[in-house]
């Protein structure tokens, strides 16, 4: 089972990374509307943004371990949830700066362009964690190793008897 998981390593490898491109630019784009405007939306997508611009770096290299325990799983839960707060706030922003408000039909103002570039790279940083959740769980399932041995069944050896070893390995106590 070991080779499913190794196709899986690349795709888990891109997705990490476009989440991470994806933050960056989110980084960007809501510095800039920080520097110049006010709001606590803006902010919490921010500090969300630097978060995972900082700890999603090692998980460009955790997705290329060939035993990747699932290392990233609960950081990936805990962005996923963060991510969709975030997406969900900039959604709500009505996008009015300098008395223009933003509409899907507007396209002429600077300002609306910038919100709906947040909006856009946010929604695809949650997308992104989401994928590497699912990825990363996928890559666990399919690196466990098969099951050989039961534990219910005696060993025995070459001549059809159990010698006190196998007895011993199995959890039963014999008698000298």
């Amino acid at each position: 089972m070991g080779n499913h998981a190794d196709g899986i390593r690349p795709f888990l490898f891109g997705v990490r990374l476009l989440l991470w491109i994806s933050a960056v630019i989110t980084l960007g784009l809501t510095a800039w509307v920080a520097d110049h405007l006010k709001g606590y939306r803006v902010i919490f997508t921010l500090v969300i943004s630097v978060l995972t611009a900082v700890f999603y770096i090692p998980s460009l290299f955790t997705a290329l371990m060939h035993r990747n325990r699932g290392y990233m799983i609960p950081l990936d839960i805990i962005f996923y949830a963060l991510w969709l707060s975030a997406f969900i706030f900039v959604a709500q922003t009505d996008g009015s700066a300098n008395g223009v408000t933003c509409h899907y039909y507007s396209w002429d103002s600077g300002a609306c362009r910038r919100r709906n570039s947040i909006e856009a790279f946010t929604f695809l940083s949650f997308f992104w964690t989401l994928c590497a959740m699912c990825l990363e769980i996928a890559n666990i399932y399919l690196d466990e190793p098969a099951v050989t041995t039961h534990p219910e069944k005696h060993i025995t050896t070459a001549h059809g008897a159990n010698n006190g070893t196998a007895a011993a390995m199995n959890g039963e106590h014999t008698q000298v």
